[in-house]
């Protein structure tokens, strides 16, 4: 598994690579619409953090197992997560937990939570991930490539190869159910090193986030975590 200070590296370089050079642009504070879901790398769900938003106060359950149900950001492009707190004057002070900029040009973002290695303090690292939905449909496979390597790869009927610190969508023709092979293999100079071979059960009304890491372990050679989405049909107009 990785380490606090590995994780953080790897996704940071990877929102960096997808738009988010917040660090090395200088520009004037601006004003963010957007859709945001939340994500926790730990192994505990990070209960009601606050942010405030155009419309007031809102909260949010950041689950680990999953992704929370997508949620309405308006307001400065650095967004803050914070808890609430009653001083020795009996007034309510904010005590921030967890605050990133905003990537540039995005509507949708994921955000990734990495608590703290120190316990004695709630903090959270917070990495944005640019995602668009409207892109990523019902039964399908979205891969983010956050290790050192390319890696190829096959779902299904679907093969693929995705650089590193890259993404990409596989699509999947729907249907309700059915048992698909799933291999990735990672690229080292001219060769390929089979690193997972699988099968998975699929679902037309899920879509699939894939997320891949490098792993230390010489059996399996990158690390793979999965989270679904249920994506209903829609209804016909009456």
């Amino acid at each position: 598994m990785h380490s606090f200070f590995k994780i953080s590296r790897i996704l940071l370089v990877g929102a960096l690579l997808t738009g988010t050079q917040l660090g090395a642009q200088s520009h004037e504070p601006r004003n963010v619409s957007i859709e945001f879901t939340t994500l926790n790398w730990d192994s505990s769900v990070i209960q009601d953090l606050k942010f405030e938003s155009s419309d007031g106060i809102e909260t949010v359950t950041v689950y680990n197992r999953g992704l929370s149900i997508p949620m309405t950001y308006r307001g400065p492009e650095n967004i803050v997560f914070f808890r609430e707190s009653v001083n020795t004057e009996g007034e309510y002070i904010r005590i921030p937990v967890a605050q990133t900029k905003v990537p540039l040009n995005t509507k949708e973002v994921l955000f990734v939570f990495q608590p703290s290695p120190d316990p004695s303090k709630e903090y959270y690292g917070l990495y944005p991930i640019p995602r668009d939905r409207s892109k990523f449909p019902r039964g399908s496979y979205q891969i983010f490539n956050f290790s050192d390597f390319t890696i190829s790869g096959k779902i299904d009927d679907q093969i693929f190869k995705l650089d590193k610190q890259n993404q990409s969508i596989i699509a999947l023709p729907l249907q309700k159910t059915a048992t698909i092979e799933v291999k990735f293999a990672r690229n080292e100079g001219d060769d390929w090193k089979l690193a997972y071979s699988s099968l998975w059960g699929h679902k037309a009304d899920n879509r699939v986030n894939i997320f891949l890491f490098n792993s230390n372990d010489p059996v399996n050679p990158i690390e793979i975590r999965r989270y679904k989405e249920f994506v209903p049909a829609e209804t016909a107009a009456q």
